[in-house]
């Protein structure tokens, strides 16, 4: 059985960094940008999935590419990566989802996201079975119309965690608050978590992440912070989802809450210190 399910929309992501911020009727120079990243499979059930995994855990994700390279693409990825391909869903004659992520000076991400197929993806009964079959549900960015059918497949006691994003066009009122009556887990950064502060249930646990200076864990009126050690890297896409799937490889394997957050962290810090080392030896950084 599969233990992990993830279920948000696939991306082939196009990162780069810059020198400055991005305004209307200026130029703005490219500082990195890696060829050999151009695209590069990503989206949060990707990075959550491949995380959970090497964390020792059996992961699915539940989404959306269309019949295209880069489609073919994302699902090599996954497959490479030990990740179960039954709830993958290509779409015939369709492009696949991509995003451009623009790193800025001011130290902001900037995700402009093409959904190529938004509105038309539908569950199948292949990922239906995968939902309701895992041992663990985590419910990620997309798509937002298939919320309710997946918390409807999934089950009201089955335990369920959820990645927020501030993207309104899927975590709108309505699926925060349904997604909030539900989660178990919740992950967040400082900005998302005044956007589930008032939905999440009162036993749930809050893991909100705080980039560069660690983690914030809430649960019952307790907070209880676990400072990082910083790492420099041009790109740190993928960290937030990464540290949720670690957490939770450590939190299905028995781990309580401080043990799995710390677990996490040290995951995230070994993939960004790779990353800072491929970016130093490529002279790009």
């Amino acid at each position: 059985m599969t233990q992990l399910a993830v279920t948000g929309y696939a991306s082939l992501d196009y990162p780069l960094m810059l020198d400055g911020v991005v305004a209307g009727n200026r130029t703005t120079h490219i500082r990195f940008r890696d060829p050999d990243a151009w695209p590069r499979p990503g989206g949060s059930p990707s990075y959550v999935g491949v995380a959970a995994r090497r964390g020792g855990v059996a992961a699915a994700p539940v989404t959306w590419i269309g019949e295209d390279a880069l489609g073919a693409l994302f699902a090599d990825h996954c497959r490479a990566h030990g990740l179960v391909a039954e709830g993958i869903e290509t779409h015939a004659g369709a492009r696949s989802p991509a995003a451009i992520m623009i790193q800025q000076a001011d130290g902001t991400t900037a995700c402009l996201y093409d959904p190529a197929l938004a509105g038309r993806e539908r569950l199948s009964p292949a990922q239906a079975r995968v939902i309701a079959r895992a041992d663990h549900l985590c419910v990620t960015v997309g798509p937002g119309h298939l919320i309710g059918d997946i918390l409807a497949v999934r089950g009201p006691d089955a335990p369920l965690s959820w990645v927020m994003k501030d993207d309104p066009t899927c975590f709108d009122a309505a699926n925060r608050a349904a997604l909030g009556a539900r989660a178990r887990i919740v992950f967040c950064n400082s900005a998302e978590h005044r956007l589930i502060a008032d939905v999440v249930r009162s036993d749930a646990l809050v893991v909100e992440t705080l980039g560069a200076e660690g983690v914030r864990l809430h649960r019952a009126g307790k907070t209880t912070v676990l400072p990082a050690a910083a790492i420099a890297v041009a790109d740190p896409t993928g960290a937030g989802d990464s540290f949720a799937g670690a957490f939770l490889a450590a939190h299905l394997g028995g781990a309580l809450p401080e043990h799995a957050a710390r677990k996490a962290m040290d995951a995230v810090r070994a993939m960004l210190a790779e990353r800072a080392e491929q970016e130093k030896e490529r002279g790009r950084a």
